[in-house]
Protein backbone atom coordinates (compact mmCIF):
# COMPACT_ATOMS: atom_id res chain seq x y z
CA UNK A 1 0.00 0.00 0.00
CA UNK A 2 2.80 2.41 0.93
CA UNK A 3 4.58 1.59 -2.35
CA UNK A 4 1.41 2.38 -4.34
CA UNK A 5 0.99 5.72 -2.52
CA UNK A 6 4.62 6.60 -3.14
CA UNK A 7 4.29 5.83 -6.84
CA UNK A 8 1.10 7.88 -7.02
CA UNK A 9 2.80 10.83 -5.32
CA UNK A 10 5.76 10.59 -7.71
CA UNK A 11 3.46 10.48 -10.72
CA UNK A 12 1.53 13.47 -9.40
CA UNK A 13 4.73 15.51 -8.94
CA UNK A 14 5.89 14.56 -12.45
CA UNK A 15 2.52 15.57 -13.88
CA UNK A 16 2.51 19.01 -12.25
CA UNK A 17 6.18 19.62 -13.11
CA UNK A 18 5.40 18.89 -16.75
CA UNK A 19 2.37 21.20 -16.65
CA UNK A 20 4.54 23.94 -15.15
CA UNK A 21 7.12 23.61 -17.92
CA UNK A 22 4.43 23.74 -20.57
CA UNK A 23 2.87 26.83 -19.03
CA UNK A 24 6.22 28.63 -18.77
CA UNK A 25 6.41 31.39 -21.41
CA UNK A 26 9.15 31.31 -24.04
CA UNK A 27 11.52 34.08 -22.94
CA UNK A 28 13.62 33.63 -26.07
CA UNK A 29 10.89 34.02 -28.69
CA UNK A 30 12.33 37.24 -30.12
CA UNK A 31 15.84 35.77 -30.22
CA UNK A 32 14.59 32.64 -31.96
CA UNK A 33 12.89 34.77 -34.62
CA UNK A 34 16.12 36.75 -35.19
CA UNK A 35 18.19 33.57 -35.42
CA UNK A 36 15.83 32.12 -38.01
CA UNK A 37 15.92 35.34 -40.05
CA UNK A 38 19.74 35.38 -40.09
CA UNK A 39 19.83 31.66 -40.89
CA UNK A 40 17.50 32.15 -43.87
CA UNK A 41 19.51 35.18 -45.03
CA UNK A 42 22.53 32.87 -45.31
CA UNK A 43 20.48 30.36 -47.35
CA UNK A 44 20.80 27.83 -44.57
CA UNK A 45 24.60 27.92 -44.39
CA UNK A 46 25.13 29.75 -41.08
CA UNK A 47 26.12 27.61 -38.12
CA UNK A 48 26.01 28.56 -34.44
CA UNK A 49 29.36 30.39 -34.51
CA UNK A 50 28.42 32.45 -37.54
CA UNK A 51 25.07 33.29 -35.96
CA UNK A 52 26.79 34.26 -32.72
CA UNK A 53 29.03 36.70 -34.62
CA UNK A 54 26.09 38.11 -36.58
CA UNK A 55 24.06 38.64 -33.40
CA UNK A 56 27.06 40.27 -31.71
CA UNK A 57 27.36 42.73 -34.61
CA UNK A 58 23.78 43.76 -33.80
CA UNK A 59 24.58 44.25 -30.11
CA UNK A 60 23.08 40.91 -29.00
CA UNK A 61 25.36 38.84 -26.77
CA UNK A 62 24.30 35.22 -26.57
CA UNK A 63 26.08 31.91 -25.89
CA UNK A 64 26.60 29.10 -28.36
CA UNK A 65 24.59 26.65 -26.22
CA UNK A 66 21.46 28.79 -26.40
CA UNK A 67 21.87 29.38 -30.14
CA UNK A 68 22.25 25.64 -30.70
CA UNK A 69 19.13 25.00 -28.57
CA UNK A 70 17.00 27.53 -30.44
CA UNK A 71 18.25 26.25 -33.80
CA UNK A 72 17.31 22.70 -32.80
CA UNK A 73 13.86 23.80 -31.64
CA UNK A 74 13.21 25.37 -35.03
CA UNK A 75 14.75 22.55 -37.05
CA UNK A 76 17.53 24.75 -38.41
CA UNK A 77 20.44 22.61 -39.58
CA UNK A 78 23.44 24.27 -41.20
CA UNK A 79 24.73 22.92 -44.49
CA UNK A 80 27.74 20.76 -43.78
CA UNK A 81 30.31 20.93 -46.59
CA UNK A 82 32.37 17.84 -47.22
CA UNK A 83 35.97 18.02 -48.32
CA UNK A 84 36.02 17.80 -52.05
CA UNK A 85 39.10 18.28 -54.16
CA UNK A 86 38.67 20.06 -57.47
CA UNK A 87 40.77 18.26 -60.07
CA UNK A 88 43.51 20.35 -61.59
CA UNK A 89 43.43 21.20 -65.25
CA UNK A 90 45.43 19.00 -67.58
CA UNK A 91 46.48 22.07 -69.53
CA UNK A 92 49.86 23.59 -68.79
CA UNK A 93 50.43 27.32 -68.61
CA UNK A 94 52.28 28.81 -71.55
CA UNK A 95 54.56 30.58 -69.09
CA UNK A 96 55.19 29.56 -65.48
CA UNK A 97 56.11 31.88 -62.61
CA UNK A 98 57.73 31.18 -59.26
CA UNK A 99 55.62 30.87 -56.15
CA UNK A 100 56.51 34.36 -54.88
CA UNK A 101 53.61 34.39 -52.41
CA UNK A 102 54.80 31.14 -50.80
CA UNK A 103 51.66 30.84 -48.63
CA UNK A 104 52.22 34.21 -46.97
CA UNK A 105 48.50 34.78 -46.66
CA UNK A 106 48.82 37.59 -44.09
CA UNK A 107 50.57 40.33 -46.08
CA UNK A 108 52.06 43.46 -44.52
CA UNK A 109 50.29 46.77 -45.13
CA UNK A 110 52.90 47.92 -47.69
CA UNK A 111 52.19 44.81 -49.83
CA UNK A 112 48.97 44.21 -51.72
CA UNK A 113 48.27 40.60 -52.66
CA UNK A 114 45.52 39.77 -55.13
CA UNK A 115 44.63 36.11 -55.59
CA UNK A 116 42.68 34.72 -58.53
CA UNK A 117 41.05 31.47 -59.51
CA UNK A 118 38.24 30.13 -61.69
CA UNK A 119 35.43 27.60 -61.29
CA UNK A 120 32.47 26.35 -63.28
CA UNK A 121 28.78 27.27 -62.94
CA UNK A 122 25.91 25.58 -64.80
CA UNK A 123 23.69 27.94 -66.81
CA UNK A 124 20.90 26.58 -69.04
CA UNK A 125 22.42 23.13 -68.67
CA UNK A 126 25.83 24.23 -69.98
CA UNK A 127 29.04 25.06 -68.14
CA UNK A 128 29.98 28.70 -67.76
CA UNK A 129 33.07 29.93 -65.97
CA UNK A 130 33.47 32.27 -63.02
CA UNK A 131 36.72 34.12 -62.29
CA UNK A 132 37.21 35.72 -58.87
CA UNK A 133 39.90 38.13 -57.60
CA UNK A 134 40.36 38.50 -53.85
CA UNK A 135 42.42 41.05 -51.91
CA UNK A 136 44.10 39.08 -49.12
CA UNK A 137 44.29 42.10 -46.79
CA UNK A 138 40.78 41.46 -45.42
CA UNK A 139 39.67 38.62 -47.73
CA UNK A 140 37.51 41.00 -49.77
CA UNK A 141 36.33 39.99 -53.24
CA UNK A 142 37.33 42.94 -55.44
CA UNK A 143 36.72 41.62 -58.95
CA UNK A 144 34.81 38.92 -60.80
CA UNK A 145 33.63 37.85 -64.26
CA UNK A 146 31.21 35.17 -65.52
CA UNK A 147 31.18 34.03 -69.15
CA UNK A 148 30.72 30.92 -71.28
CA UNK A 149 34.29 30.70 -72.56
CA UNK A 150 37.20 29.64 -70.39
CA UNK A 151 39.81 31.90 -71.96
CA UNK A 152 42.19 34.76 -71.17
CA UNK A 153 39.40 37.35 -71.48
CA UNK A 154 37.72 35.80 -68.44
CA UNK A 155 40.63 36.46 -66.08
CA UNK A 156 41.70 39.73 -67.72
CA UNK A 157 38.25 41.25 -67.19
CA UNK A 158 38.18 40.02 -63.57
CA UNK A 159 41.61 41.57 -62.88
CA UNK A 160 40.69 44.86 -64.58
CA UNK A 161 37.54 44.96 -62.46
CA UNK A 162 39.61 44.42 -59.32
CA UNK A 163 42.13 47.14 -60.16
CA UNK A 164 39.38 49.77 -60.45
CA UNK A 165 39.06 49.86 -56.64
CA UNK A 166 42.42 48.49 -55.47
CA UNK A 167 44.63 51.05 -53.77
CA UNK A 168 48.23 50.93 -54.91
CA UNK A 169 50.94 50.07 -52.41
CA UNK A 170 54.72 49.80 -52.52
CA UNK A 171 54.64 46.14 -53.60
CA UNK A 172 51.80 44.41 -55.45
CA UNK A 173 51.40 40.73 -56.32
CA UNK A 174 48.92 38.69 -58.30
CA UNK A 175 48.83 35.00 -57.38
CA UNK A 176 47.04 32.13 -59.15
CA UNK A 177 47.41 28.47 -60.02
CA UNK A 178 49.23 27.28 -63.16
CA UNK A 179 46.13 27.34 -65.37
CA UNK A 180 46.86 28.01 -69.02
CA UNK A 181 44.81 31.23 -69.08
CA UNK A 182 46.94 32.71 -66.27
CA UNK A 183 50.08 31.89 -68.23
CA UNK A 184 48.77 33.25 -71.52
CA UNK A 185 50.61 36.13 -73.15
CA UNK A 186 47.50 38.34 -73.03
CA UNK A 187 47.07 37.90 -69.28
CA UNK A 188 50.79 38.34 -68.57
CA UNK A 189 50.69 41.67 -70.40
CA UNK A 190 47.64 42.72 -68.37
CA UNK A 191 49.48 41.95 -65.13
CA UNK A 192 52.50 43.96 -66.27
CA UNK A 193 50.36 46.93 -67.30
CA UNK A 194 48.94 47.09 -63.78
CA UNK A 195 52.46 46.95 -62.31
CA UNK A 196 51.93 43.65 -60.50
CA UNK A 197 54.41 40.87 -59.76
CA UNK A 198 53.03 37.56 -61.03
CA UNK A 199 53.14 34.49 -58.77
CA UNK A 200 51.90 30.92 -59.27
CA UNK A 201 51.18 27.95 -57.05
CA UNK A 202 53.27 24.84 -57.37
CA UNK A 203 51.90 22.22 -59.74
CA UNK A 204 48.96 20.28 -58.22
CA UNK A 205 49.22 21.98 -54.80
CA UNK A 206 45.87 23.61 -54.04
CA UNK A 207 47.02 24.78 -50.57
CA UNK A 208 49.28 27.34 -52.27
CA UNK A 209 46.10 29.24 -53.13
CA UNK A 210 44.04 28.20 -50.09
CA UNK A 211 42.02 31.45 -49.62
CA UNK A 212 40.58 31.14 -53.11
CA UNK A 213 39.83 27.42 -52.68
CA UNK A 214 38.00 28.31 -49.48
CA UNK A 215 35.94 31.04 -51.17
CA UNK A 216 34.77 28.74 -53.95
CA UNK A 217 33.87 26.03 -51.47
CA UNK A 218 31.82 28.54 -49.47
CA UNK A 219 30.07 29.85 -52.58
CA UNK A 220 29.18 26.39 -53.86
CA UNK A 221 27.93 24.95 -50.59
CA UNK A 222 26.37 28.05 -49.07
CA UNK A 223 24.84 29.81 -52.03
CA UNK A 224 25.06 28.45 -55.58
CA UNK A 225 21.85 26.85 -56.87
CA UNK A 226 22.48 23.10 -57.04
CA UNK A 227 20.49 22.60 -60.25
CA UNK A 228 22.10 25.56 -61.99
CA UNK A 229 20.63 28.80 -63.33
CA UNK A 230 17.97 29.37 -65.96
CA UNK A 231 19.77 32.32 -67.59
CA UNK A 232 23.10 34.10 -67.62
CA UNK A 233 21.51 37.21 -66.09
CA UNK A 234 20.05 35.17 -63.23
CA UNK A 235 23.47 33.65 -62.54
CA UNK A 236 25.20 37.04 -62.59
CA UNK A 237 22.64 38.59 -60.23
CA UNK A 238 22.94 35.68 -57.81
CA UNK A 239 26.75 35.86 -57.80
CA UNK A 240 26.53 39.62 -57.28
CA UNK A 241 24.28 39.04 -54.26
CA UNK A 242 26.71 36.53 -52.77
CA UNK A 243 29.68 38.85 -53.27
CA UNK A 244 27.71 41.57 -51.46
CA UNK A 245 26.74 39.14 -48.68
CA UNK A 246 30.30 37.81 -48.36
CA UNK A 247 31.94 41.25 -48.32
CA UNK A 248 29.46 43.14 -46.16
CA UNK A 249 27.46 40.69 -44.04
CA UNK A 250 29.04 37.26 -43.61
CA UNK A 251 31.40 37.04 -40.57
CA UNK A 252 34.94 35.93 -41.40
CA UNK A 253 37.20 34.20 -38.87
CA UNK A 254 40.28 35.88 -40.41
CA UNK A 255 38.78 39.27 -39.46
CA UNK A 256 37.86 38.21 -35.90
CA UNK A 257 34.24 37.70 -36.88
CA UNK A 258 33.83 40.83 -39.00
CA UNK A 259 32.91 40.86 -42.70
CA UNK A 260 35.72 42.13 -44.98
CA UNK A 261 34.30 45.63 -45.60
CA UNK A 262 33.72 46.33 -41.91
CA UNK A 263 37.15 44.95 -40.98
CA UNK A 264 38.71 47.20 -43.63
CA UNK A 265 36.94 50.29 -42.25
CA UNK A 266 38.01 49.50 -38.70
CA UNK A 267 41.61 48.98 -39.83
CA UNK A 268 41.69 52.28 -41.70
CA UNK A 269 40.20 54.00 -38.65
CA UNK A 270 43.07 52.74 -36.50
CA UNK A 271 45.60 54.21 -38.94
CA UNK A 272 44.11 57.69 -38.73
Amino acid sequence: MKRVCALFALSERTYYAKRKRQAKPNNHFGLAVEIKALFEESRGSAGKRTLKARLKSQGIEVGLALIRKLMKQQGLVSKQPQKRWRPGTSEKASTLFNNVLNRQFNPFSETTVLCGDTTYVKVLGEWHYLAIVMNLAHRQVVGWRLQKQHDATLVIDALNHAMLTTKRTERMLFHSDQGSIYGSEAFIQCVKQHGLIQSMSRRGNCWDNAPMERWFRSFKYEWMLKDGYSSLEEAKEDIKRYVFYYNRVRPHSYNQGLPPILAKKNYQGLLI
